[in-house]
C-alpha cells in the first residue's frame, strides 16, 4: 500500500472569491491569499485562525474592519484528506463570510452575526516548502 501523506496546500473558487491556504510555508508559518474580484488580500502566522472540528477544520481570517460597526471574516471548511503521494485531491466545500456586528459600547442588541454561504470547489495537495 502506497505511503499516505496530510496536504498543506489548498487552492479553492467559486463566485468570484479565490483562496489559496497553506499549512506552513518556507518559514513554517501558514498562509492565506483571499481574492474577491479586484481585491488581493495576503495573510500569515497568527493572522490566520485554524480550528479543528468535528466536521473539518475551519480556517478564518479577518477582511474588513470598519470601527464602531462592524467586523468581516472569511472562513473555509477544509475535509480531512489523505493523499497517497504524489497526488492531488479534488474536493467540494464552502467559504463562508461572516459580518459581526460592533459598537464601541460593545455587542449590539439583536442579532450579532449574518452569514453568506459560498460553495468552493479545489484541490488539494502536499507539497516541499
Amino acid at each position: 500500500m502506497a505511503p499516505q501523506t496530510t496536504p498543506n496546500l489548498f487552492t479553492l473558487a467559486g463566485d468570484s472569491i479565490a483562496v489559496t491556504y497553506s499549512t506552513t510555508s518556507i518559514d513554517g508559518t501558514p498562509r492565506l491569499t483571499f481574492k474577491k474580484g479586484r481585491q488581493t488580500l495576503e495573510f500569515s502566522g497568527n493572522q490566520i485562525v485554524s480550528v479543528a472540528a468535528g466536521i473539518g477544520t475551519l480556517v478564518s481570517v479577518v477582511i474588513a474592519q470598519v470601527p464602531d460597526k462592524s467586523t468581516t471574516t472569511f472562513s473555509v471548511l477544509l475535509p480531512a484528506i489523505k493523499l497517497t503521494a504524489p497526488r492531488k485531491q479534488a474536493f467540494r466545500t464552502i467559504g463562508v463570510t461572516t459580518v459581526a456586528a460592533q459598537t464601541i459600547a460593545g455587542p449590539p442588541a439583536g442579532v450579532q452575526q449574518t452569514y453568506k454561504v459560498t460553495p468552493l470547489r479545489g484541490s488539494a495537495q502536499s507539497v516541499v516548502f
